[in-house]
């Protein structure tokens, strides 16, 4: 084929163009008709609303308030050591070691808080004389004032010897109030101390005292408050 042979006026290279150009311009007319056609709005996003975003309230969690129960009370039986024997009269019981034992000597006179005596017990010393004895004593007399701290400050007062009182508290011993008392006293040459406790039931005011020797006494301290522990009327 004669590519400089003409029709129309244009050779055959001229007339692919006008072809190519002619397609291109159909196609931009057809993709423009399908545009106003509305041919592209079901592939068009919807336009998102903005939703409003409300504060998130923060909970405040109150704290839960576990109230403090009362400890148990020990039963009675828990508190006699191994061993100790049992001191009983009809108005009080009290346990001690076996090494003591029921007297009907009479209490040194230097002995603080003693009143009508309901039971004696004591330890023999390595000595004759009763000083040198470990005692353990329970006595009790009316309450004669309105409260017991004002009674008990008349009663140190009233001791026969001088005494001092290195202790004057108040506690609970097994739940019960009492007043934990020490005192030292001198009395035949002899420095003794003294550890009583002192409860009140209703109108009356018992003593549970224990002295010895003042080496004696720390060394057997701790026997004395566990004994002291033991104390209860018998009703």
């Amino acid at each position: 084929m004669n590519p400089s042979r003409k029709y129309l006026g244009m050779t055959i290279p001229q007339l692919g163009v006008l072809a190519g150009l002619a397609g291109v311009l159909l196609l931009i007319l057809c993709i423009g008709g399908w545009l106003i056609l509305g041919g592209g709005s079901n592939t068009a996003s919807p336009q998102q609303i903005p939703t409003a975003i409300s504060p998130t309230a923060t909970l405040i969690v109150t704290p839960t308030i576990t109230p403090t129960s009362a400890p148990t009370a020990i039963p009675y039986e828990q508190l006699i050591p191994q061993g100790w024997v049992q001191h009983k009269t009809a108005l009080v019981e009290l346990w001690m070691p076996s090494v003591y034992k029921d007297s009907k000597l009479p209490i040194p006179e230097g002995e603080a808080l003693a009143a009508q005596i309901s039971l004696t017990l004591l330890q023999p010393g390595t000595k004759k004389t009763t000083v040198y004895n470990k005692w353990a004593v329970v006595s009790y007399e009316p309450l004669t004032l309105e409260s017991l701290d004002s009674f008990l400050d008349v009663k140190i007062q009233s001791v026969p010897l001088p005494a001092r009182v290195v202790e004057r508290r108040k506690i609970e011993l097994n739940g019960a109030p009492a007043v934990r008392v020490l005192s030292e006293f001198r009395e035949n040459n002899l420095d003794v101390t003294e550890l009583t406790y002192v409860f009140q039931d209703g109108g009356t005011v018992w003593y549970v005292s224990f002295w010895a020797e003042i080496n004696e006494f720390y060394e057997n301290i701790e026997t004395f408050e566990k004994a002291a522990l033991t104390f209860r009327l018998v009703k």
